[in-house]
């Protein structure tokens, strides 16, 4: 029971190691200095360059679809999942299956959400990039909330806006790097049995989240 005890204990201060923000303040720097927020960090800056990558492919497609048809072609939820879904297999191709990762929207009334256990060397650019999303909203939102704006914006818009704000985040995440570079002399590496604790605690999660939108994903079908 003891040995259990102490386990927890120790998982729970590697865990606050990863992801705290005191930690973070005692190097000095907004990001931490664990491996794990090293490998974070690079995956992160990975995913955001192959997404640039498509974003900049689907605008020159789409563009040449709008010319072919002689009108803008409108923003919809099936055009928005197809431009979503193309960017979002091209990401998980460079993924590092050892990062965590964590979301962020914003939804049609200009609210901004971000995922509450983003680590400090994430959280901002996250932040950044869904600045990008507000500024925009905030001026094109209609003063109807059950109207989505997007709805009347060209697909190619959307693309080019969801491209500024992968610049804005990728932006961050450099000065991130940068900073975890100066300011981590050494990283702290976790022993296997710990790395073997910490993987089974965000795969839990992972499977917490998963079934908790398969939940919400049902009781939006039942309304």
């Amino acid at each position: 029971m003891h040995t259990t005890r102490l386990g927890l204990f120790m998982l729970a201060g590697v865990l606050i190691l990863l992801g705290m923000p005191i930690h973070s303040r005692a190097q000095g720097g907004a990001c931490g200095c664990t491996q794990q927020d090293k490998v974070d960090l690079e995956n992160r800056i990975k995913q955001v360059k192959a997404g640039m990558q498509e974003w900049d492919a689907l605008v020159k497609e789409w563009e040449a679809m709008e010319k072919h048809a002689g009108e803008p072609l409108l923003l919809d939820s099936e055009s928005k999942a197809v431009v979503k879904g193309s960017v979002k297999f091209k990401i998980s191709g460079v993924g590092d299956p050892l990062a965590r990762s964590f979301g962020a929207e914003t939804d049609p009334a200009c609210h901004v959400t971000v995922d509450h256990q983003a680590t400090p060397c994430l959280r901002g650019a996250l932040e950044d990039h869904e600045a990008v999303h507000k500024k925009i909203c905030d001026t094109s939102k209609s003063f109807n909330p059950f109207i989505d704006w997007r709805t009347s914006q060209r697909v190619v818009d959307y693309m080019k806006e969801e491209k500024a704000g992968y610049q804005k985040e990728l932006d961050r995440l450099m000065e991130e790097r940068k900073k975890q570079e100066k300011n981590c002399k050494k990283l702290i590496k976790l022993d296997l049995s710990m790395q073997r604790q910490l993987q089974q605690t965000f795969a839990q999660r992972e499977r917490l989240q998963s079934a908790n939108n398969r939940l919400e994903s049902y009781g939006k079908s039942l309304n």
